[in-house]
């Protein structure tokens, strides 16, 4: 059995937060002081991430669903518009368009950047199209130069792409708006919550007017999608570390890809003008269920990087490309928290399945 092979059993989860003394103790303050709702520290997070990735406004929310649906809103978008958007992501996008009143168009992806790409995005580019939603897969910005020169507004989805760089400059300031998500497992955590940001004056009103209805006169559809100061605490703490996470991240991810260009799989691409941040490492092997099964059997939880492809449960659309990924794609285990000893283990492990498969 190729298990034997490998010394020390471990059990190694796909993605854990990385929490230290100092995220504890900036929470704790928070709770310490009884101002636990939305206060001072909601609006420094806000200001501190807009600064961070360097655009002038931010509005902090719930969820990265919300901030979604208060950026199509934001946008401009209105019952019967049509936005765009790639199959292969998970549901938000799609929920949030409906939530928006919209019509969402899923569309293919590109096999090599697994990013939504311009060639396909034009091809449903219609005169009801109000924008395109832009996820950055797995921590790789996908070709804004492209989809920017389509003349359609972009709202650049970077719930897993913090702090990465297209053209030496970071994501989430080239569309008309862009999102952070803040769930515990995502560059930065909070546990649950979201950020819209955006150089537009008028988007930031929009969206700040209608992010609550306390106090406010009943003109208008409001909502409640408000942050607490404790989960901004979280996350101002978080934000300081993030470039020690993304530094970890890549040595991480170096090693993977030093070890695995060994083996007839494919794995993720490095690029001259972006720099992904590696929220997730991607393989594409053949029979990626079997791999995924005996990586479990010895500790070690690989997952399926999207649950289920969009298009797969709706009618009308056809995208091949995320039919193929899908079936071949996996995501090891890599994050900060990783230890030594779980990433020599997780090397061993590739040498023997790898090694075992080729031959």
């Amino acid at each position: 059995m190729w298990e034997d092979e490998i010394m020390v059993p471990m059990r190694i989860p796909h993605s854990r937060p990385v929490i230290d003394q100092e995220d504890i103790e900036a929470v704790t303050e928070v709770l310490a002081s009884g101002m636990i709702a939305q206060g001072e520290k909601v609006r420094k997070f806000e200001e501190t991430m807009a600064e961070f990735v360097g655009v002038k406004y931010g509005v902090a929310v719930s969820s990265g669903t919300s901030a979604l649906h208060l950026a199509l809103i934001g946008i401009g978008v209105k019952a019967g518009d049509e936005v765009i958007m790639p199959s292969y992501i998970c549901p938000s996008p799609y929920l949030a368009a409906l939530h928006a009143g919209a019509v969402p168009k899923v569309v293919d992806i590109d096999l090599t950047d697994l990013n939504i790409c311009a060639r396909t995005v034009e091809k449903h580019v219609s005169p009801k199209t109000k924008a395109v939603i832009v996820p950055h897969m797995f921590g790789t910005p996908a070709e804004l130069d492209e989809l920017l020169e389509l003349g359609v507004p972009i709202i650049e989805d970077c719930a897993q792409s913090l702090g990465a760089e297209y053209q030496g400059r970071l994501v989430g300031s080239f569309g008309e708006l862009s999102i952070n998500s803040f769930y515990a497992t995502k560059m930065i955590a909070t546990g649950e919550g979201g950020m819209v940001l955006t150089n537009n004056s008028d988007s930031y009103s929009r969206i700040l007017e209608i992010r609550e209805y306390d106090k406010k006169p009943l003109t208008c559809m409001r909502y409640n999608y408000k942050m607490t100061d404790f989960q901004a605490a979280l996350g101002l703490s978080q934000l300081k570390k993030l470039p020690n996470f993304i530094e970890r991240r890549r040595e991480i991810a170096s090693l993977y890809t030093s070890r695995l260009s060994e083996y007839n799989i494919e794995i993720p691409h490095i690029y001259p003008h972006k720099k992904s941040v590696f929220y997730r490492y991607v393989i594409r092997a053949e029979n990626a269920e079997v791999v995924q099964k005996r990586a479990k059997e010895n500790g070690v939880i690989c997952e399926k990087p999207v649950y289920k492809p969009l298009h797969t449960n709706l009618s009308g659309f056809s995208c091949p490309n995320v039919d193929k990924v899908y079936e071949q794609a996996l995501s090891i285990p890599l994050y900060p928290g990783l230890s030594e000893v779980e990433i020599e283990y997780l090397l061993q492990m590739f040498d023997v399945l790898f090694a075992a498969r080729a031959g």
